[in-house]
């Protein structure tokens, strides 16, 4: 085996500079943007897409009644041109754009909302997200089968331009959640020729089949390779794009997408390799984007499973996690190591409550002992399952190391594709499993609402009617500062009751071409592509 030649961090510097005016070509005159978005998604109907990455197809395919503004993602109009919010805050009527369109000429109609409240929330189509619709009257009884009258539930259409949302309690972040892609309006006649309203996973997704109302229209889809899509002529604000096309790229490795980027293949990636960081820091023009992100990595720890379901266990397992170790001599990307689950948000919550995460390795053996299980004898054998790929692995060694070295516990590890991983986890097929959570919108809501017991996304199992309780009482305070409060307590219980492990805050890591403009850094990651475009310097 030959030696590899070793430059010194400034001569690679200089060559990833080079590297990177590759991406100011020609080409970019066609407006034809080349995006890394990881795994392949597990699909691209926009109520089943469950991660950030295969998001950034549904928001060029699909739009919502918002959008998000690209600096600060504060509400901005999509489908919808306007809209009025009563004064208690419990009904907002939006009015419809006369223009508004699907891919295939045909009007969105408020009646299309409509449909679309009723398939995710239908209890045989199982959506992960169908508790973001809970805030509306009647949403939960009929989700969980407590009634089977849609008619029950606060979502109407007066006329075709006209929609109107009766909540039961004041959502103060109503209008950020109809810009999630969950609440993007599905084609009823489309849906409707491929299968039931309620069936997951038909043809409808299809390139042949598929019809959205975003700015792009789908070209093509292949497994494993990527999505490509095109300018959707019907589009209501069509003539501000000026994107030709987008090319999606599955590129599940970081060190392969990193390559595609710096071989002019790609212009924006969808994560970075931790290693290369210091590299592209010492590079002028803002090729590295590396900010701070509405996210945390935790473990998710199923409830179901002995001895998980002793809190005691779940408490010796997270004072024996060193987090400042974790982030400094593992991750090395930015990474600060999570004291509570929520992160700090812009307008002003950062939980302040006991308990508070910390390392603790004296009182991790005194409660596993407690626990019946002293220094791990009798300790049965564990699996903690990942995502191959990145950090994930040398992540998880670190924790199996940390347990085995302060409680004595052996914990098997159990890399997995990404799709099969994701699937097991939603199907709660793992003792331990590393996963991460990003706030759908700028609220503590957002993380919390994840462990009601009727949230799709609940995969530790975790039941408590009193937390169900204080949560919905948080979420209905009109107040911020009341508000606030009782997050704390929600989130204080989470922290007692640990059916996930925070582990820390995660920053956005992307490699950006400088030809890439009206692309925002923002703390959800969230870029509408009517608002981006192509120029070499």
């Amino acid at each position: 085996m030959s030696p590899r030649l070793r430059l010194p961090p400034l001569a690679l510097a200089f060559l990833l500079l080079a590297a990177c005016g590759r991406h100011d070509r020609p080409g970019d005159e066609e407006q034809v943007l080349h995006q890394g978005v990881g795994a392949d998604p597990n699909d691209l109907d926009p109520q089943i897409v469950s991660s950030n990455q295969a998001a950034a197809i549904s928001m060029a395919l699909g739009e919502g009644l918002t959008n998000y503004d690209p600096a600060d993602l504060h509400p901005v109009p999509g489908v919808a041109e306007s809209w009025d919010v009563s004064a208690d805050g419990l009904a907002y009527t939006f009015h419809l754009r006369a223009n508004a369109r699907w891919s295939n000429g045909e009007p969105v109609t408020a009646e299309d909302f409509v449909f679309s409240a009723r398939r995710l929330l239908s209890p045989a189509f199982a959506g992960e997200f169908a508790y973001m619709m809970f805030p509306i009257r009647g949403a939960e009884d009929f989700a969980t089968g407590r009634t089977r009258d849609f008619g029950q539930v606060g979502v109407r259409a007066p006329d075709a331009r006209t929609l109107r949302y009766e909540l039961h309690r004041p959502a103060p972040y109503f209008l950020t959640l109809t810009a999630h892609w969950c609440w993007y309006p599905v084609p009823a006649a489309t849906l409707l020729r491929h299968g039931r309203i309620d069936q997951p996973g038909t043809a409808w997704t299809r390139p042949e089949n598929f019809v959205g109302n975003g700015a792009f229209a789908l070209k093509s889809w292949r497994q494993g390779e990527g999505v490509v899509v095109a300018p959707n002529p019907w589009y209501w604000d069509a003539p501000r794009v000026r994107l030709r096309g987008i090319h999606f790229h599955f590129i599940d490795n970081p060190d392969t997408e990193e390559r595609a980027f710096r071989n002019g293949q790609l212009q924006i990636t969808s994560s970075m390799p931790p290693g290369r960081l210091g590299a592209y820091r010492g590079t002028p023009g803002g090729v590295l984007r590396a900010t701070p992100a509405f996210e945390t990595d935790v473990l998710y720890l199923n409830l179901g499973r002995r001895p998980l379901d002793d809190v005691r266990v779940r408490r010796a397992l997270s004072l024996a996690i060193d987090r400042d170790a974790l982030t400094s001599a593992v991750l090395r990307d930015g990474s600060v190591p999570a004291a509570s689950l929520v992160p700090d948000d812009p307008h002003g919550y950062a939980y302040r409550g006991e308990p508070r995460l910390r390392f603790d390795p004296a009182e991790a053996r005194r409660l596993l002992a407690a626990a019946g299980f002293p220094a791990g004898r009798g300790f049965p054998p564990l699996e903690l399952s990942f995502p191959n790929g990145g950090l994930a692995g040398p992540l998880c060694e670190a924790l199996q190391q940390m347990w085995r070295r302060h409680l004595g516990v052996d914990v098997g590890l159990v890399g997995q594709e990404r799709r099969v991983f994701i699937d097991n986890v939603h199907a709660h097929r793992f003792t331990l499993s590393l996963s991460g959570w990003i706030g759908d919108y700028l609220d503590p809501m957002s993380f919390l609402d994840v462990y009601l017991s009727a949230s799709g996304h609940n995969d530790p199992g975790y039941r408590n009617p009193e937390f169900d309780q204080l949560l919905e009482q948080a979420a209905g305070t009109a107040g911020r500062e009341l508000r606030y409060e009782r997050f704390q307590q929600a989130e204080a219980m989470l922290l007692r009751d640990l059916p996930s492990l925070p582990l820390n805050h995660r920053p956005n890591l992307h490699l950006v071409a400088p030809s890439v403009h009206g692309y925002a850094d923002n703390l959800m990651d969230m870029h509408p592509y009517p608002a981006i475009w192509l120029e070499s310097k």
